[in-house]
């Protein structure tokens, strides 16, 4: 595939002096001015975010990849740099810093999204509301702390059916909201500090492309010495875009045809014989987003994905012809996660020189350095530290050691999984892992009576259930941005502890402000009398339930097989790398079965198409045509965000009526 890296010579942004003041510069007073920035474009974005995607439900903007309201933020500073220019004694913003304010209000609404906050809110409150004389949850609430939750069940009640007084009460919540934003900060320290240990590797030895990182870098700097803006590619690109969106819209909005964040084809719906039932009816969704910053994956890879999404469908037809007929059946997903933990325990194996080295960095400091110039000896020590505290609060709050430690390792082994994609793919997907198998691996391996001691003890099980938000949630979606950002300020000429800062400080910032934002629309209307309710909220009464039933509920007849589909998918990867190392031109790329498994359905058929695209582009026109092309397709994706997020998002947020007709994902 063509180089990756833009041309940027040209650009105001990018010159040396812009570079040497955000390397060097005015320091802490000028990282401090782009924290404050971020601080309070998070907040001005907060408003938004909340009344979008909880109160009306209409656009789920934390969801896309990049974060729309990042990139929103980004577009927004872009335009106003120039008047800065004009201001006495200010100076204009570079790259780097507009990086550095990008990433922060990235990670940080982020954490407003449903697969973080609001899933934990949820999970915090179901046990309290939900309970019943048929279906006591109560007693799961008994076993969590109070520091974790308020104790109180009218502070919950307040919560579903609104205050009498329409305001939050404060005072029973400000201790769990500390003790969440310092868990998820040690969360995100601890995910920053392993793939920054990992990124020397990544970044100047294995040479990851990473493909995400250009539509920030193409917004502002652009390439071959032209404007992102003012290249005749980017506005087609952005103009069918448009004309996709607006027949989306007409769909919904005059025709009731439902939403979503492109169109939806069903191949096969007439088909209603078995085993074919199986296979069919079988969805193709045609998103610009995935099609757009597909572009910049590579054709083996895209190639991979959707091979590997129909050799699943074949699985499936073979299990059905030979008489199985178990519900879930092939089980990508147990696949997945079985994948998942093999390719993050290679990456730890690839990467033991460098925890090797930050070991050795404590006697001899000269090789302490890692790639972004930060020092490897106290990453590692911060890493210690971050597993350590995390372990400490997963037992405080009542899990067993044991499950802790199982859980917490599930947890970082993904994430790392998960940010290697990022870097080596791009695949611009949220949802690119095995969707809550973090959390299910142990069921299905545990199994009910141990994890429950047999109904004797239900404190592990109940917080063990309530964390169960940190699997179906998208909180390795950080580890994607951390990795991109070490990138980013490589690139950009920015100092590796401001990249540091800004994550760090974004993701404290944003679960805080996240439980803020959310809190008002529950006490003032009532989170059941919402749109559709409380989001996660079926899930976590689904598994406190399984919680409080364990002891009577018959054996789970899946068990086994998803047990054997996780060693499968696990020695499969396994076979796919060995193959890979073997046979130079092996056309199957590993990531591409990982990627099958976790959300396959929603990412082959634009993957196909980028395939078919992207392979005759470079053939008839080589790399100078897939250049050309590239503004083009981010333009394509870009243009999606900036009218089914940023554009329909403001107008169904505020006006509501038919602009609510047309719900936009685009996770």
């Amino acid at each position: 595939m063509p180089s990756d890296k833009p041309t940027r010579a040209r650009s105001r942004l990018s010159s040396p002096q812009s570079q040497l003041a955000s390397t060097k510069g005015t320091g802490r007073v000028r990282l401090l001015a782009m924290v404050a920035l971020g601080f309070g474009l998070t907040w001005i974005l907060g408003y938004w975010i909340v009344q979008a995607e909880v109160v009306v439900l209409a656009c789920q903007v934390t969801e896309a990849v990049p974060a729309i309201p990042g990139l929103g933020a980004l577009l927004l500073l872009l335009a106003l740099n120039p008047l800065l220019r004009r201001l006495p004694f200010i100076r204009e913003l570079s790259s780097a810093e507009l990086i550095v304010v990008y990433l922060l209000v990235t990670v940080a609404t982020t954490m407003f999204g449903p697969g973080i906050v609001r899933f934990l809110i949820a999970s915090l409150t179901v046990p309290y509301y939900y309970s019943s004389p048929a279906l006591p949850l109560a007693q799961l609430a008994a076993h969590i702390p109070g520091w974790l939750s308020p104790t109180d069940p009218v502070v919950h009640k307040w919560l579903w059916e609104a205050s009498p007084f329409g305001t939050v009460p404060w005072r029973s919540w400000v201790v769990p909201i500390a003790a969440w934003t310092g868990f998820f900060l040690l969360m995100g320290g601890t995910l920053l500090c392993l793939v920054s240990l990992l990124s020397r590797d990544w970044i100047h030895h294995e040479r990851l492309v990473f493909p995400l990182v250009r539509l920030p870098l193409e917004i502002l700097e652009g390439s071959a010495g032209r404007s992102f803006f003012r290249n005749p590619a980017t506005w087609i690109g952005m103009g069918a875009a448009v004309l996709l969106d607006a027949v989306s819209i007409v769909r919904a909005v005059v025709l009731g045809m439902g939403g979503g964040g492109g169109l939806r084809l069903s191949i096969g719906r007439q088909v209603k014989s078995y085993p074919w039932t199986t296979v069919f009816p079988m969805p193709a969704y045609i998103r610009p987003g995935l099609i757009g910053l597909g572009y910049l994956v590579s054709t083996e890879l895209a190639f991979s994905i959707w091979v590997f999404y129909m050799f699943h469908k074949l699985q499936a037809l073979v299990m059905a012809g030979s008489g199985y007929r178990l519900s879930g059946m092939p089980f990508a997903q147990e696949q997945g996660i079985g994948a998942y933990v093999v390719v993050g325990l290679i990456l730890l194996w690839k990467g033991r020189d460098a925890f090797r080295q930050a070991w050795r960095g404590w006697w001899n400091q000269d090789d302490a350095a890692d790639s972004a110039g930060g020092s490897q000896r106290w990453l590692l020590v911060a890493l210690v530290v971050g597993i350590g505290g995390m372990l400490v609060f997963m037992i405080a709050a009542g899990m067993r050691p044991w499950l802790a430690v199982s859980y917490l390792g599930l947890l970082l082994l993904v994430a790392l999984t998960y940010a290697r994609i990022r870097a080596e793919a791009g695949i611009p997907l949220v949802w690119a892992y095995p969707y809550g198998q973090q959390y299910q691996t142990i069921w299905n391996f545990v199994g009910a009576k141990r994890l429950t001691n047999s109904g004797a003890s239900l404190a592990s099980p109940t917080i063990f259930a309530v964390m169960q938000f940190l699997s179906r949630g998208y909180f390795p979606t950080v580890s994607g941005y951390e990795i991109e950002g070490i990138n980013l300020g490589e690139r950009t000429g920015a100092r590796w502890r401001d990249m540091a800062s800004s994550l760090l400080l974004g993701i404290g910032f944003g679960a805080a402000a996240g439980f803020i934002f959310h809190l008002r629309p529950y006490y003032a209307r009532g989170g059941a009398g919402l749109r559709t309710g409380i989001w996660g909220a079926g899930r976590a009464q689904i598994e406190l339930t399984r919680v409080l039933e364990a002891g009577t509920t018959p054996p789970d007849l899946t068990r086994t097989p998803k047990m054997v589909a996780t060693l499968l998918g696990g020695l499969f990867v396994l076979a796919l790398t060995a193959a890979r190392v073997t046979w130079f031109n092996f056309p199957l790329h590993p990531i591409g079965y990982l990627v099958a498994c976790s959300y396959g359905s929603l990412v082959w058929a634009p993957f196909l198409l980028v395939w078919l695209l992207k392979g005759l582009i470079l053939r008839y026109g080589g790399s100078k045509l897939y250049l050309k092309a590239l503004p083009g397709f981010l333009g394509f994706a870009l243009g999606h965000f900036v009218v089914a997020g940023l554009i329909w998002g403001l107008l169904a947020a505020v006006l509501g009526g038919p602009f609510l007709r047309w719900a936009v994902w685009f996770g």
